[in-house]
């Protein structure tokens, strides 16, 4: 009758425990119900001209290479004058009143914590965009690869740093 017990509760034990990470999961969601931003939408649509790009460059295709290539340049100065959540919520102030739809940076309203990461995050972008100026600039595919390779690493970075975990 004890070993039956114990199986028992070795079962229901092991049942709560897998439902643990699901517990988890939806109180992160809770956390995370900004997701709708103007910068988030900018950074998916940069994605996306990359990926243009990208397969512009795989067919040899200059016209689309350029295309997607000045909308991308575009792009990345419009996000270099944003501000991205994380950020935002570091502040002092009520959460509730920001608009996060039309997020922009005001550095008189902002925490030193703020700025700082502020400062990090517009550096990142702008290097974004020098490496975008470089492609505009660049002719040779092993050039161009190389290039890419470095955009990818930039935003893997960025995303690390300044993306919303959620």
């Amino acid at each position: 009758m004890n070993m039956k017990k114990s199986k028992l509760v070795l079962a229901l034990s092991g049942a709560l425990f897998m439902t643990l990470p699901m517990n988890q999961a939806f109180a992160h969601d809770d956390h995370c119900e900004i997701k709708d931003t103007k910068l988030g939408d900018t950074m998916k649509y940069m994605k996306s001209e990359l990926r243009g790009y990208t397969k512009g460059f795989k067919s040899a295709d200059q016209k689309k290479m350029q295309r997607h290539l000045n909308e991308l340049l575009k792009l990345s100065e419009q996000a270099g004058r944003m501000m991205p959540v994380t950020i935002a919520q570091l502040g002092k102030g009520d959460l509730e009143k920001i608009d996060y739809s039309k997020m922009d940076h005001d550095k008189s309203e902002m925490t030193e914590q703020q700025r700082e990461k502020q400062a990090q995050y517009v550096e990142g972008i702008e290097r974004l965009h020098a490496l975008f100026q470089a492609l505009n600039e660049s002719k040779d595919k092993a050039e161009i690869e190389s290039i890419l390779d470095k955009i990818k690493q930039q935003t893997k970075e960025g995303h690390k740093e300044f993306r919303q975990d959620c």
